[in-house]
């Protein structure tokens, strides 16, 4: 498997003799930076996620059997029954909402590496250069997570009330191993976007990759997964008292802030055990060149 980097437009990035700073400051330095450009992106974002925020909204409907807190122990919150229309909907959003994504991760990666970045044309340039990728990742999203909720909803509720007979221990064993398998699936993401827009591979070798790091780097996947939860759950807070707080912030920042926590987290990674590769081989053919000479 070969890496090859994809190109980008050159910025001013860092003078050499810079200091070094820890990385807790250079994210908020980042963000205090580019916080027009991340609200711009957060907005042109949102808007490409319209089709698939309606196809879900009208594809999932709160469960009618659900009267109070209580009642979430014994059947699931949502229940999945898409008419003729949300179904077309959901299916046009699979061609918007992976090569936005791309376009999206592209923008915040250029701002984790100091590199200038025009949020307008590199997202809609990188829309377009990842289309095919990103559009078959969103629809292997879209029922991947689908089959998931459903195979998570028989186990964990069906199956104890409709075969008795299987005890307690089978469902609770089969929903906990489909909860384990969305849980690396999501890791995976936090990888598959950065490195679809950073090098041009093959796309089983993207997912291959991507896995590896979804495993191999849990404590990492696991702070992120808490850091963004935490925001998540403030944002409910925050809705609960007031829908147009949460709005404002929701439309303002909050989507590009969970992507730029995750791409700043997740490219020294991939930077050290991907790009070094790279580099090295580079470097490798350079010193061949010049022996040969």
């Amino acid at each position: 498997m070969k890496f090859i980097t994809k190109e980008t437009k050159p910025g001013p990035g860092i003078p050499d003799n810079a200091p070094e700073k820890r990385r807790f400051f250079q994210f908020f330095e980042i963000l205090g930076a580019k916080i027009t450009k991340l609200m711009q992106l957060n907005f042109i974002y949102l808007l490409c996620l319209i089709p698939l925020i309606f196809g879900l909204y009208f594809s999932f409907t709160l469960n009618p059997e659900i009267h109070d807190f209580s009642d979430l122990a014994r059947v699931p919150l949502l229940t999945f029954a898409p008419d003729y229309l949300s179904l077309i909907v959901l299916i046009v959003s699979v061609f918007i909402t992976g090569p936005a994504t791309a376009g999206f991760v592209f923008v915040l990666r250029n701002m984790q590496r100091r590199e200038h970045t025009w949020v307008f044309s590199d997202f809609f340039e990188h829309f377009k250069k990842n289309f095919a990728k990103a559009s078959l990742m969103s629809a292997i999203d879209l029922v991947v997570y689908i089959m998931l909720y459903i195979a998570f909803s028989f186990y964990m509720f069906i199956m104890p009330s409709e075969v008795p007979e299987m005890g307690t221990m089978m469902p609770a064993v089969a929903s906990g191993i489909v909860a384990c398998i969305a849980i690396v699936f999501t890791w995976a993401h936090y990888y598959i976007y950065t490195i679809m827009v950073t090098f041009d591979l093959e796309f089983k070798h993207i997912i291959k990759n991507s896995i590896m790091f979804a495993v191999g780097k849990l404590p990492l996947n696991l702070l992120i997964t808490l850091i963004v939860g935490a925001i998540v759950v403030g944002m409910v807070y925050i809705m609960a008292y007031s829908i147009a707080v949460f709005s404002i912030i929701f439309a303002l920042i909050a989507v590009a802030l969970i992507g730029l926590i995750i791409v700043f987290s997740t490219y020294p990674t991939i930077d050290a055990l991907m790009l070094k590769r790279v580099r090295e081989k580079q470097k490798g053919a350079r010193v061949l060149n010049t022996r040969d000479e």
